[in-house]
């Protein structure tokens, strides 16, 4: 541990030139703080992790990981500012944005307008894309991710969170040598989140590029419908689902919406169980989602907002907001 509670950093000067003001969040692996840097004036998002044990070959690690990042320049990315070690624990600097996750809007809206998700979801596959193409897979990729600001003309601006960082956490990074020691991460075998997990990554196997296909279709799928493409009482029910059961249909998560036949054959391509079936990486998946019908879903007789979220059962909305957080926290 660091020996400080988070809360007790405000007002503390870290690596010399940020000044931490006040705590945004705080998860199982670290915390983030708004700050400002002395050096720029600007104010940054200070991300820290924190019960990790450290050693040379985790240091070294952590500065590949972070120096890479620096050269992911694209304007759907969170940009990273700096990086380093304060108290043996490593942190990294990012740009500071003002605006809420797409978890937070599908927590208020249920689901978006039609137009909107696919908007959002074209920009995150362009950013996702991009760092295809310098071989860099985020492997957490989820509407909690994926941060929606504003841009000059007041249009919504996707920036994809933790770029690459997950990488850093995941299992395969270990202390000491020889293949020993303890992951990086209280996950164990398995990095990300069921919900949004393809079976490769669910299987503790190698992932590729195609991980975050996957992850991109569960994502649209969930801006579309209002839940993720597969739901169950336990993560291990819906690690099975993801690895058995068959793809579900837009139109069946949402009665009374008929989706365009194009649009389905992309949501079956990004959540095909075998890696090779999908599209080959988050550019060729963009490039199908520019070529869907300008009204991919018929008219729905409700405005989107008005549409209950489909549930499991007699479920309440209440009760299913309640299921996935606790399925996310797990």
């Amino acid at each position: 541990m660091t020996g400080h509670e988070p809360n007790s950093q405000i007002g503390s000067l870290k690596d010399g030139r940020y000044r931490i003001e006040v705590l945004l969040g705080e998860g199982s692996v670290g915390a983030v703080y708004r700050a400002v840097d002395e050096v720029t004036g600007e104010r940054v998002a200070f991300k820290q992790w924190h019960a990790i044990t450290l050693n040379d070959e985790v240091r070294r690690r952590f500065e590949r990981e972070a120096t890479a990042l620096l050269t992911l320049d694209h304007p759907n990315i969170v940009k990273v500012l700096g990086h380093g070690f304060v108290d043996g624990l490593p942190y990294v600097a990012l740009e500071y944005l003002d605006g809420q996750t797409v978890e937070e809007m599908l927590q208020e809206r249920t689901l978006l307008e039609p137009a909107l998700a696919l908007e959002l979801a074209r920009q995150a596959l362009s950013a996702i894309g991009y760092a295809h193409t310098h071989q860099v897979v985020h492997r957490d990729l989820k509407p909690e991710n994926m941060f929606v600001a504003r841009d000059a003309q007041g249009r919504p601006l996707v920036k994809i969170l933790d770029y690459g960082l997950a990488k850093f956490m995941a299992s395969d990074s270990v202390l000491g040598g020889g293949g020993g020691g303890t992951p990086l991460t209280a996950m164990g075998t398995r990095i990300g989140t069921p919900l949004y997990m393809p079976p490769e990554q669910a299987a503790g196997s190698s992932v590729d590029l195609a991980a975050d296909v996957y992850s991109m279709g569960c994502v649209i799928f969930e801006m579309l419908t209002g839940r993720p493409p597969f739901v169950a009482e336990s993560n291990m029910e819906v690690i099975t689902a993801h690895m058995r059961a068959p793809i579900p249909k837009l139109s069946d998560a949402l009665p009374g919406m008929h989706a365009a036949p194009e649009l389905q054959a992309l949501i079956d391509r990004a959540l095909a169980k075998r890696q090779t079936d999908r599209f080959p990486n988050a550019g060729a998946m963009f490039q199908a989602l520019s070529q869907l019908p300008a009204s991919p879903f018929a008219a729905p007789s409700t405005t989107a907002t008005s549409v209950s979220s489909p549930q499991p059962g007699a479920a309440s909305g209440r009760f299913w907001s309640r299921l996935q957080a606790w399925l996310r926290a797990r």
